[in-house]
């Protein structure tokens, strides 16, 4: 079986500014990924869970299998961003057996 390499970004970012980070990934010319509710977690500064009235502390996770060069290309975008912004951003290289 053939398989090809490609860049997994995983993004942790605030519900407030998901959108912000779509965006973000589609001016990188990343076409496909997926959206998951953070539903409770800890970090540097503490726990957290998705129970808040406003939504502002709720959590999503960003999923992307890309190319190599369209992850360089959203990391330069995503690292300026998370410079101002509280969250985690997660690459590493994977094995697909769909390049495209």
């Amino acid at each position: 079986m053939q398989t090809h390499a490609r860049k997994k970004l995983e993004i942790v970012v605030e519900a407030p500014v998901l959108r912000r980070v779509e965006a973000m990934l589609q001016d990188a010319g990343v076409t496909g990924y997926s959206v998951f509710a953070g539903l409770e977690g800890a970090g540097e500064t503490g726990g957290w869970r998705r129970e808040g009235l406003t939504g502002a502390d709720e959590k999503r996770l960003v999923f992307a299998v890309t190319s190599p060069e369209k992850a360089e290309r959203a990391l330069e975008r995503l690292s300026e961003f998370f410079a101002d912004y509280p969250g985690i951003v997660c690459v590493s290289d994977v094995q697909v057996i769909r390049g495209e």
